[in-house]
């Protein structure tokens, strides 16, 4: 959440958001599609790794359609705690980040 309201929430710059966009779509399609599969064994009792490897794509499905939805908005590319540029190489490395380096090492030490 962006918490100086100094700074305006735009994308980042220097970023294909159209490139990005598709492959999040395509992320986003594959983990459901895993989702899908794991389904039917995704429960605690019945088997605990699998349940932990879905509530792990779960996690990562809702990154992923936050993301589209910053990029919806114009968004996307920025720290949703702070506001900052989210550097490009994070983003290439993990196109659905939500934070800058700084806040997700804070996120960390929580």
């Amino acid at each position: 959440m962006i918490t100086d309201t100094s700074i305006q929430p735009t994308s980042a710059p220097d970023l294909d958001i159209e490139s990005i966009r598709v492959t999040l779509e395509t992320e986003l399609t594959r983990r459901e599609e895993v989702l899908r599969e794991l389904a039917p064994r995704a429960i605690p009792s019945v088997d605990p790794a699998t349940y932990m490897t879905a509530q792990a794509t779960r996690r990562v499905v809702d990154q992923i359609r936050a993301s589209l939805d910053r990029i919806a908005e114009g968004t996307y590319g920025r720290c949703i705690r702070c506001g900052a540029a989210i550097v490009a190489a994070r983003l290439e490395v993990l196109p659905y980040a939500e934070t800058c380096i700084d806040c997700q090492n804070d996120v960390e030490r929580s």
